[in-house]
């Protein structure tokens, strides 16, 4: 790696992060001073945190250990690391405390219990759909003052994060149609399932980013690289890890077009059973099909089930481990509000 790489990793980074890092870092102060200030930081998946981890951890190596969750636990020895002389604990991916099902709440409770009884400083992380979910059941967070939710990147930010892997003018961005022939306004149709029968409803898409470009002062310039990565921060909603996915589908290195980067579009057809399922993957954001088949029952067929998520494009099953897609997040998200199985 050369030096302008190392520096461009060091940059990326920190991009959009400055805020949460600058409160963890206050908090941290706070302990130190005697205060007891556990963090959770909390974000939906993709959104960076693991980013953010890493650089605490780079900051406070001297001062914090990490233990990172890679299967949901099931013994509390798991919980903290044995006789570790360093007073900030660093906890990654929490969501893999607890099961969503009886008696699947063993595990969090007892480290609950350690969290409130112990000298140490914790700070953890959390899926923001398991998150809601426990704090609605629990009231998760009175355990943690310091509350810490992912911001999503604006354009800029996410241009910044892209570009970072690029030398200085390596991608070369090409207007191949004009934004004036787009419709602003289109009629579509919006599958759902109403009593076993599929129903389209009609609803009015608006194009946004048409519908910017038109309302821009005529005067103001706007290149072909600002309306590329306004497309994407549209699409991703702001989330790094989903911009980043629709750059490298759109990207024909070292070209990238405006008019390849499109939305996704999933037609979502479930059953609650198969919804069920999709939330429990949605909340972990990974879990193993064993796993899933401990949580569900031997009333779930969960083969079956994984077959139709993965055959509509939701998820992602690599040795057994099944995964969001990232292009899928949003429509999976807006699918499962409607279930009114997130919030």
């Amino acid at each position: 790696m050369n030096e302008t790489s190392i520096n461009n990793a060091k940059i990326r980074g920190i991009i959009g992060l400055q805020k949460e890092i600058a409160d963890i870092q206050t908090a941290i102060a706070g302990f130190e001073s005697g205060r007891n200030l556990n963090i959770a930081i909390v974000s939906e998946p993709f959104c960076g945190k693991t980013t953010l981890i890493n650089e605490i951890e780079r900051i406070n190596f001297q001062k914090a250990t990490r233990i990172s969750f890679a299967s949901i636990v099931k013994n509390k020895s798991e919980l903290f690391p044995p006789d570790d002389s360093k007073r900030i604990v660093i906890l990654d991916h929490c969501d893999l405390l607890y099961m969503r099902k009886i008696g699947g709440f063993e595990i969090l409770g007892e480290f609950l219990k350690q969290a409130v009884s112990s000298n140490k400083m914790l700070i953890t992380t959390w899926n923001l759909y398991s998150w809601n979910f426990l704090d609605e059941v629990i009231n998760l967070s009175k355990f943690f003052p310091v509350r810490i939710y992912l911001p999503k990147l604006n354009p800029g930010e996410l241009k910044e994060v892209i570009l970072s892997k690029y030398e200085e003018n390596e991608i070369k961005f090409t207007e191949d149609f004009s934004f004036e022939k787009e419709k602003l306004v289109e009629f579509r149709k919006y599958p759902v399932t109403i009593l076993k029968k599929p129903v389209n409803i009609p609803y009015i898409k608006i194009n946004k980013i048409a519908l910017k470009m038109n309302i821009f002062p005529k005067e103001e310039t706007i290149t072909v690289e600002d309306v590329v990565f306004y497309k994407i921060y549209q699409i991703s909603k702001g989330n790094p890890g989903v911009a980043e996915v629709l750059w490298n589908k759109s990207l024909e290195y070292p070209v990238i077009r405006q008019s390849r980067i499109k939305d996704f579009s999933f037609r979502i057809e479930l059953d609650i059973n198969e919804a069920f399922i999709l939330d429990i993957i949605l909340s972990t954001k990974s879990i193993t099909k064993y796993e899933l088949a401990e949580i569900s029952g031997p009333e779930f067929i969960i083969d079956n089930i994984l077959f139709r998520l993965e055959d509509q494009g939701l998820i992602t099953i690599k040795e057994r481990l099944c995964t969001i897609n990232p292009e899928a997040l949003y429509s999976i998200v807006d699918y499962l509000k409607k279930s009114r199985l997130v919030w």
